[in-house]
């Protein structure tokens, strides 16, 4: 009977009902598209950065962190990385070498960062392979060929197959100069990367650097899944401390894309909230609105006889129904919506005539949400939740009404 009377009341005003309902599906619509628009542009900036640097976790020297220098570097990495490349959750590991040095060509010279990479694996996990505009990428068995970026190309007017001579310092500090040829040039639409950066055989540069073999300033672990990260460093950190080396996440390896990250997603949930605390407003006054006006049908009920707790549950459930109704509504709209989102994606090329970089790395022009069923979950309980605590004002008031004067 309870459940009867309130699914018939609040339909009694069925434009304040409709407008409530359509408020809370609306809301929630908003809500569910952005967070998993910007929660898609997260995963995918991560997922971008992280296979073009080294992975999801690296490895390095103890020291490397808090001093970055080429003589800081891992000895031999072959046993550790056939140990972590069989642990569950690693899709692959990667070598890397991470130096500076100076670029010159027959028109002049640049300041460059030089990284070595091993070609076979980057192959597979790099997104900077699919951008390569003029020649071709790197191959294991290439020997002093080289990758550059499109405006480092332009400066040092360099085309496929042209030379340069590359000045570093080695392990010991003595500088050391190798002569490279040009085997494609790369454009990512980063100034940082197009303008400094250039990528060699891993093996060309332990012979520059005077590396051992198997020598690398970073050994980094992709892995399949972004969220297994803590569980991965858990299980490497024991056999790090055997080989003397220091586990990061990337996180640490890249602080400002992590407190990009955090601040843009800090800021997207206070503007939900904004959007959430005006849909909870029009829910209180739905409800405060309806008790108001049905004070008379309260004290008849009370002079009958009907027990408060009646009441009390009549009007909850009352609240129940809307925030449901709401709910399920801004549940539809917006999970299919942002479901959309994440199967076809949206090209805002249109939007924005230049390339958009974040921290040094470029954001895909392809915007793909990432709807989860947690990110759902908590949205519809804060939602319900906090429409029942909001009924519990105008219940009080209603089951506090006075009889006798209310009747007379």
């Amino acid at each position: 009977m309870i459940v009867r009377l309130a699914w018939r009341s609040i339909w009694r005003n069925r434009r304040r009902t409709l407008i409530t309902v359509s408020s809370i599906g609306l809301g929630l619509t908003c809500a569910i598209f952005f967070i998993a628009m910007a929660d898609g542009v997260y995963v995918q900036l991560i997922n971008d950065a992280v296979r073009m640097q080294a992975g999801h976790v690296t490895l390095e020297h103890p020291e490397y962190r808090d001093a970055p220098a080429i003589d800081l570097y891992l000895p031999d990495t072959r046993a550790l990385r056939t140990q972590i490349e069989k642990m569950i959750n690693v899709e692959r590991t990667k070598l890397l070498i991470l130096g500076q040095g100076v670029a010159k060509s027959g028109v002049g010279t640049v300041g460059v960062s030089v990284m070595g990479v091993e070609p076979s694996v980057e192959a597979k996990t790099s997104p900077l392979v699919n951008n390569i505009i003029s020649g071709r990428y790197l191959e294991d068995t290439d020997g002093s060929l080289i990758v550059v970026g499109s405006k480092l190309a332009d400066r040092l007017h360099l085309k496929k197959g042209k030379k340069l001579v590359l000045t570093t310092n080695d392990v010991s500090g003595a500088l050391t100069e190798e002569l490279c040829r040009v085997a494609g040039i790369f454009e990512t639409g980063v100034d940082e990367i197009d303008g400094y950066l250039i990528q060699a055989p891993i093996s060309f540069l332990r012979k520059l650097y005077g590396f051992p073999p198997g020598g690398a300033t970073q050994l980094g672990v992709v892995l399949k899944k972004a969220s297994a990260q803590r569980k991965v460093i858990k299980w490497i950190q024991p056999i790090a401390r055997e080989n003397s080396f220091s586990v990061y996440p990337w996180q640490n390896v890249m602080p400002e894309l992590a407190s990009y990250i955090k601040l843009d997603r800090g800021s997207n949930l206070i503007l939900q909230a904004i959007l959430l605390f005006l849909i909870l407003f029009t829910i209180f006054n739905t409800i405060s609105m309806s008790v108001l006006e049905r004070n008379k049908e309260f004290a008849v009920l009370k002079a009958i006889g009907t027990q408060s707790f009646h009441m009390r549950a009549q009007l909850i459930l009352e609240s129940v129904f809307i925030g449901l109704i709401g709910c399920f509504l801004g549940l539809l709209v917006g999970g299919l919506a942002s479901y959309a989102l994440q199967i076809w994606g949206f090209d805002i090329t249109s939007l924005y005539s230049d390339e958009i970089s974040i921290s040094g790395f470029a954001v895909s022009p392809i915007i793909h949400a990432k709807l989860s069923g947690s990110m759902l979950f908590w949205l519809v309980g804060i939602v319900m939740g906090a429409t029942l605590l909001l009924s519990l004002i105008p219940m009080r008031r209603a089951t506090n009404v006075n009889i006798a004067e209310t009747l007379r």
